[in-house]
């Protein structure tokens, strides 16, 4: 049996009363492509971050190579060949790509200046394996998350250029496929197959059971801060991780039987966004479609086709006032800010939850309330016995895991945290309510919760349109899929029409659907 490069031993965390950590030990075996699974908050990200150093205060110890793990910070961790790239990206938006993936080793010239030339090439260099082209000059906050993520691969990966050799290098991913578009897995998994064949290690935290079962070698489970069990992936299957993560079986639920759509609440007509200076001319062209009244319509198209431009439009949050016209229950509406949109009875729950979604400084319950204080204010003042009421309502409702109303939103995992912004949104008792990628690195067992939310929603009349770079996603939740291409709508499906190949087909635009509804 290969000899462990890594051990685990005890590893104990505490984050005041709430135990991240018990007890956990487990072993990582030199070379192995390691999956780590388990559902939000069970401690995946936690035990990552003390390996890479960025948590150095905890209990037990690890040893790597035989020898005890004492790191100081994640410059130590880089200086001994480990690397991770976390779910919610690392990075400074008014810096450029360049400047980012140097960020704390930037290049110098022989008199000791920034050397930009040279890091920006060396950025082009290991985009190459990435098989992507992005510009190293390009400020790191004018990139959609999808590149974003791209960037910080290029990032863990450039501390490898700076070691004569691959092996003992152990590279941490944190969910980074989730804002990847098919295409863009298919090779990020090619590149983590050539670094296996390099000798790196590689410890990927996923809960996508696909990703899992293709490429893992083992898989160890987390539940609640211990582990469960670790399995040789050809002993196992997805529904046995599934039923250890949760500690339930998660079984295939049949969502939308029994709707009846009513009035239409939205209407879209001619919709265009212009898109000034680019060769395209056009963010999004020629779109038209409705939604009703208990109906969730699905928006699918691959990263760059306009999902997010689209629900942008209808928030008032474009980065151009759109063309066309757009009806909410029949009268016309034109925002020109989200408060706007909020106030007419529209919600959106962002992409982009730490950038869009998050305030740091404010605890669980400020979150929540935040967008409806006026429901728990009295005389102009916060009615702190209403608001706690009203937390207690969303928290229990949506079963987020938290230390109290009081925690900080930092302290929730990234899971919990997003349902605290679902839970936000609907406070504000929404007429529509906008869905932008919502369980993007959430667990198996969270995304059915949000999936009978929808549903249950769905049947108390709300109108809801999500988009989701997950096609068995859409086909699970939604009455009606709209495919987006390049800007245009290419195709309209309803529910018993609905392939991943049709869908697919229509967002690579090999098929093109003129008989649009709507």
């Amino acid at each position: 049996m290969t000899e462990p490069l890594i051990r685990f031993e005890g590893v104990t965390k505490r984050f005041h009363a709430v135990m991240a950590l018990q007890d956990v030990t487990f072993d990582v075996r030199a070379g192995e492509f390691l999956a780590l699974c388990g559902e939000n908050g069970a401690g995946k990200s936690t035990l990552m971050k003390i390996l890479s150093g960025v948590i150095t205060d905890y209990e037990g110890q690890i040893l790597v190579n035989g020898q005890p793990l004492a790191l100081a910070g994640t410059r130590d961790a880089e200086e001994r060949g480990i690397s991770i790239i976390h779910q919610e990206l690392n990075l400074v938006g008014d810096l450029s790509v360049a400047a980012n993936i140097f960020l704390g080793r930037e290049l110098r010239s022989p008199l000791g200046f920034l050397d930009d030339r040279r890091m920006e090439r060396e950025a082009v260099l290991l985009f190459e394996p990435l098989e992507c082209h992005i510009d190293p000059r390009q400020p790191v906050r004018t990139l959609r998350i999808g590149d974003q993520q791209l960037v910080e691969i290029a990032k863990a990966l450039s501390h490898r250029r700076d070691t004569e050799s691959a092996a003992g290098q152990i590279l941490i991913m944190d969910e980074p496929t989730s804002a990847l578009t098919e295409s863009e897995v298919e090779r990020l998994f090619r590149i983590i197959t050539r670094l296996r064949d390099q000798g790196v290690t590689i410890i990927y935290i996923s809960h996508k059971m696909d990703e899992v079962f293709q490429n893992a070698n083992r898989i160890t489970v987390l539940r609640d801060g211990r582990v469960v069990k670790t399995l040789d992936r050809t002993a196992t299957t997805p529904r046995e991780i599934t039923h250890l993560m949760v500690g339930r079986d998660i079984g295939a639920s049949e969502f939308g039987t029994g709707r009846h759509p009513g009035r239409p609440v939205l209407q879209v007509k001619d919709l265009a966004l212009p898109w000034r200076g680019h060769v395209r001319q056009w963010r999004l062209q020629g779109i038209n479609f409705s939604v009703c009244a208990g109906e969730v319509v699905g928006i699918a198209g691959l990263m760059g086709a306009g999902r997010t431009e689209l629900l942008e439009c209808l928030y008032g949050a474009s980065p151009e006032p759109p063309l066309g016209r757009i009806e909410l229950n029949g009268v016309p509406i034109q925002f020109t800010h989200p408060g706007q949109a909020l106030q007419a009875g529209i919600a959106l729950v962002t992409e982009d939850r730490k950038r869009f979604g998050l305030f740091t400084t404010m605890n669980v319950r400020e979150h929540i309330t935040l967008s409806s204080l006026s429901d728990v204010a009295t005389s102009g003042f916060i009615n702190s016995a209403a608001e706690a009421r009203v937390a207690t309502e969303s928290i229990q409702a949506l079963r987020v895991k938290t230390a109290g109303q009081t925690a900080a939103i930092t302290s929730l995992s990234g899971g919990n945290q997003q349902k605290c912004i679902i839970a936000r949104a609907l406070r504000t008792n929404p007429k529509l309510l906008l869905l932008d990628d919502p369980t993007r690195g959430i667990d198996v067992g969270a995304k059915s919760e949000i999936y009978r939310l929808i549903d249950q929603l769905c049947a108390d009349g709300l109108a809801i349109v999500i988009t989701s770079s997950e096609l068995p996603e859409l086909i699970a939740v939604c009455d009606r899929i709209l495919v987006l291409c390049e800007g245009r709508l290419t195709g309209e499906f309803c529910r018993g029409e609905f392939t991943e190949q049709a869908l697919m087909e229509a967002a690579t635009g090999d098929t093109k659907v003129p008989d649009l509804r709507g």
